[in-house]
């Protein structure tokens, strides 16, 4: 398969997993009744619900145009520019799959006009394949902490270990090597010979996490399960058997805006480890670090408690502590932003609607 047909292909799978998550969770996105909305900037108020519905509804349309037509003159840079705008009106949309697309999408907004002037691909297409190494490199070094032995892999696998009376401890052990094999397998995708066989390994890490979160397994987080089967045709049909292609002129030839885009997947997330970039935004992803505190406000001074809170929701003394993740889960299908400044915003929104 050419350059060309894969950044298509990968083009069409990043729109089709950002519509499809957006559908899982609606609510999050179409409904303003319950939670109050976070938003990224504190100097920028939100948009007012009905101008959020038409924003969505004009940029969900769009990229439905663009899914249809990707060789069109149809910008691919309007359909990321309304997405910005729709995300940054709150943190919990800013989810590591809507980061990883977006950005992705970013970084390919050049490729229509080097299509249409037949221009080199090879430039941007090694741009992109960077641009999965990072993400997945990220993703597995914030998984290499105690927290990812001791809480996740038990979690995780327990539709297994739940069933055994024995060899949990070997599961658990053999489990605790995914991280280092994540990143194995991420750098395998930048060397000749080997990179078909990395993204083997990662289509197949895939695969058993579709099983362990799926509707056989734990049955949670609807969400992942899309991204994970779209990062599998991102691996399939956007990297595939090709090997990387190097040349010096891929430092002058790419745009800034691609250039933009992959620091988002190499150099931002590093930030992360000095509690100066958000968490999802640096694709900490089941990590065993990302514990969703419950909000915890004085019952003084609450007057309602909205029908959507409500369920997760229980009096202790003389507060009300509301299970942030259970919350999030259920109603909207997707989990909360877990970086700790996010909930602390989040808690002090409530205080004020439920006066």
């Amino acid at each position: 398969m050419c350059i060309g047909k894969r950044l298509f292909w990968v083009t069409r799978i990043l729109i089709l997993n950002l519509l499809l998550s957006i559908a899982f969770s609606w609510r999050l996105w179409f409904e303003f009744e319950g939670l109050p909305q976070v938003p990224l900037f504190n100097f920028l108020p939100t948009l007012l619900p009905l101008v959020q519905k038409i924003t969505l509804g004009i940029t969900i349309v769009y990229l439905i145009a663009v899914f249809l037509y990707p060789k069109s003159r149809l910008p691919l840079g309007i359909g990321v520019l309304l997405l910005i705008l729709v995300g940054i009106q709150d943190w919990n949309r800013i989810q590591p799959w809507f980061v990883q697309c977006v950005g992705m999408l970013a970084l390919l907004i050049p490729f229509q006009r080097l299509y249409r002037k037949y221009e080199p691909l090879e430039y941007i297409y090694l741009a992109f394949r960077i641009s999965v190494v990072g993400f997945y490199v990220w993703a597995g070094i914030f998984k290499l902490n105690p927290g990812f032995n001791d809480y996740v892999i038990p979690y995780v696998v327990s539709p297994i270990t739940n069933y055994l009376s024995s060899f949990k401890t070997d599961i658990y052990a053999i489990s605790s090597a995914f991280p280092y094999l994540e990143i194995l397998f991420a750098v395998g995708i930048l060397i000749p010979k080997i990179s078909k066989y990395s993204v083997i390994g990662l289509i197949g890490f895939h695969g058993i996490i579709l099983l362990l979160l799926g509707p056989i397994g734990l049955n949670t987080n609807s969400v992942i399960w899309i991204w994970n089967l779209a990062m599998i045709g991102i691996l399939w049909f956007g990297v595939g058997k090709s090997e990387p292609l190097y040349n010096s002129k891929f430092w002058f030839k790419n745009r800034s805006v691609t250039w933009l885009s992959l620091c988002l997947f190499t150099m931002l997330p590093v930030l992360n480890f000095f509690g100066v970039y958000n968490k999802s935004s640096a694709f900490e992803i089941y990590s065993g670090t990302n514990y969703v505190a419950n909000l915890k406000m004085s019952l003084n001074g609450i007057s309602k408690i909205s029908k959507t809170i409500e369920p997760h929701s229980y009096k202790f003394q003389d507060s009300l502590f509301i299970s942030t993740y259970d919350l999030y889960i259920k109603e909207y299908n997707l989990p909360p932003n877990p970086d700790p400044k996010v909930t602390a915003r989040l808690e002090q929104e409530l205080i004020q609607q439920m006066k």
